[in-house]
């Protein structure tokens, strides 16, 4: 049966609507594939590359692709000139730079029209600054820069999402095209830390602009004033403001909380926030988000590097004394909880409401230090039968003499370097008994926090709570591990830290969170034994580890954090000789970057 070009383009021996190469159509022993299956198999290219390829094979498939390949698009601005490093020839080099000309296709071209996401980012090269500065004027390459942008955002008629992340300051009349779009949904701006004088902006509202995320606000730099953004964005659901760390470490109370929603306690507006986030906010507390918020919308709150920690320096005691007066705000529906302090009143509000879903007590560690070129690679390493069910082998490191690390067990008398138990994956130590963790002291003003959070946590989310990470300094007992399992069973992932050198207990009890899906033992931040065992013991702490993961009964766990490693857990199905089938536990070594997603090791990082 002869097929219809025009349907569709050719992919292999499969015809769907492209021509033959002398233009001639398919022949009839090609297949015909639906315009929707071959549209389903494009939303499956990712990358840039990939859909740039299949915009070359035919005309059809030209059509189909390049509305995905600008959909997103983003330009970055380098202050200097880059060279290749395959020729060495300069970027750019008989035009301009790459940032220009990608400005210069959309302004020309048609393709503007398929963008939905736009962002230009980077470092912009500005002439005669302090001269312009003098006399009131801007730098001309600045002018020309936001003239572009306009003209690129004027012709963009689907953009939904806006991005400015350029290290010079966004002039009004990108402010007014971007006022201008309908579409545009979410907006992120990052302010210039120069103390020049700027020419600042009344940002105008934005219709439908439901996500708004300004970093680096300082006062003292000439920021843009968004108090009418606030007030006339109607549908603004998240709200994330960064101001510049420059006003803490000064100890400078410049920050006016006023100045950003004055005109909203004016109006006697109750913005309709469902996401919050704060961070570097060191401001006297003027009651103004009592005034300004509906506790009842609020889904998510995060605070980084904010007021309110027990840790806060002596010196800013009397700001802080205005927002410890006050208590923080306790959302009834608040699903998602997400901060960097701890403090008595932090742990009553757990108390004022109940079924949080997800808590993250972050520190900003990141592991991607840890890790070298060599140690980053994965190797697979599969459970064997026949062989003991253990993850981590004992070894112990050689003597000042030299030699090689043997397997060894531990004699009353002998205190090795660095061992790690040969019972279990689960009773690994984290340290050689001469520096193993120890508890907390009780008179300790944080350990006595920890148990307070965690009563709470227990008595008024346990049921509800699905990832909780907790702070590295808290030791979770055997005891409060198996309190932690049995009020919290709908665990899906988990961050803590053990305060015993083994893992028995945690080996018993991590079966009877049937939904947990990642586990992260949290190493003390004032002692990396942990990280420094594993290191020196990889890649041979995975032997055996399949085998001895199915044998727990671990069905849906996947990720497995010790300290700063990662490892993950695949199954695989396999067919016996004599055609039975059996499944397979496969542990390999990952990087950081693979649990990216992972909301335990992706929420714990000191931005928002």
């Amino acid at each position: 049966m002869p097929t219809d070009y025009r349907t569709g383009p050719m992919i292999g021996n499969i015809a769907c609507g492209v021509e033959n190469h002398d233009g001639s159509e398919p022949g009839p022993d090609r297949a015909l594939l639906p315009l929707h299956l071959l549209a389903m198999i494009i939303s499956y290219l990712d990358a840039p590359a990939d859909l740039a390829r299949a915009c070359r094979a035919s005309r059809v498939l030209h059509y189909m692709c390049l509305p995905a390949l600008y959909a997103d698009v983003s330009l970055h601005s380098y202050d200097h000139i880059r060279y290749s490093e395959v020729d060495n020839r300069p970027e750019g080099s008989g035009g301009a730079s790459p940032f220009s000309m990608g400005l210069n296709a959309i302004v020309t071209s048609n393709v503007s029209g398929y963008i939905k996401r736009f962002k230009v980012w980077g470092k912009w090269k500005e002439y005669d600054l302090e001269e312009c500065a003098k006399v009131g004027r801007v730098p001309d390459s600045s002018m020309m820069l936001n003239l572009l942008v306009r003209a690129a955002v004027d012709r963009m008629p689907a953009l939904e999402t806006f991005v400015w992340e350029l290290d010079t300051k966004m002039l009004p009349n990108v402010w007014q095209g971007l006022a201008q779009k309908q579409t545009l949904s979410s907006l992120k701006v990052n302010f210039p830390d120069l103390r020049l004088p700027r020419l600042t902006t009344l940002v105008p509202p934005i219709q439908n602009l439901k996500s708004l995320h300004i970093t680096n606000i300082d006062p003292l730099c000439y920021p843009d004033n968004i108090s009418t953004l606030l007030l006339g964005s109607k549908k603004l659901e998240v709200l994330k403001l960064h101001w510049s760390p420059r006003m803490r470490d000064a100890r400078e109370p410049s920050v006016n909380l006023h100045s950003y929603f004055g005109k909203v306690v004016t109006a006697n507006y109750k913005m309709p926030l469902k996401h919050i986030a704060f961070h570097n906010l060191f401001a006297f507390n003027e009651d103004v988000f009592e005034k300004i918020l509906d506790p009842n919308l609020i889904e998510s709150y995060t605070m980084i590097s904010s007021m309110g920690g027990t840790d806060d320096a002596a010196d800013i005691a009397f700001m802080d004394a205005t927002w410890k007066g006050a208590g923080p705000m306790a959302p009834p529906n608040l699903k998602m909880l997400r901060g960097d302090k701890v403090s008595k009143l932090h742990c009553n509000m757990m108390g004022k409401f109940k079924k949080l879903e997800r808590y993250y007590l972050v520190t900003g560690r990141n592991p991607n230090n840890c890790y070298s070129n060599a140690s980053a690679k994965s190797d697979n390493v599969k459970g064997l039968n026949g062989h003991s069910n253990s993850m981590m082998h004992s070894v112990t490191n050689s003597d000042s003499s030299g030699g090689s690390n043997a397997a060894t067990s531990n004699s009353p008398g002998s205190t090795p370097q660095s061992t790690i138990s040969t019972t279990s994956f689960t009773s690994c130590p984290m340290s050689n008994p001469t520096t193993r963790f120890t508890p907390l002291s009780e008179s300790n003003t944080l350990s006595h926090l920890g148990k307070e959070y965690l009563e709470n946590i227990y008595k008024y989310h346990g049921t509800s709570l699905r990832h909780l990470l907790l702070m590295p300094q808290w030791r979770l007992s055997s005891e409060d591990l198996a309190r932690l399992v049995r009020h919290c069973p709908n665990l899906e992932q988990v961050g803590l830290g053990l305060e015993v050198s083994d893992f028995n207990m945690l080996r018993l009890l991590i079966p009877f969170l049937p939904k947990l899906y990642a586990i992260r033992i949290l190493e003390n931040i004032d002692d990396y034994t942990l990280t420094d065992s594993i290191s020196r013991l990889l890649p041979n702490c995975c032997e055996e580890a399949g085998d001895d993961i199915l044998k727990m009964g671990f069905d849906t766990l996947r990720w497995i954090g010790l300290g700063d490693h990662v490892f993950e857990i695949s199954t695989t199905p396999t067919v016996l000789g004599d055609g039975t089938g059996q499944v397979q536990k496969t542990v390999r070594r990952a990087t950081v970057e693979s649990v990216k997603d992972v909301e335990i090791w992706s929420m714990d990082r000191l931005e928002i």
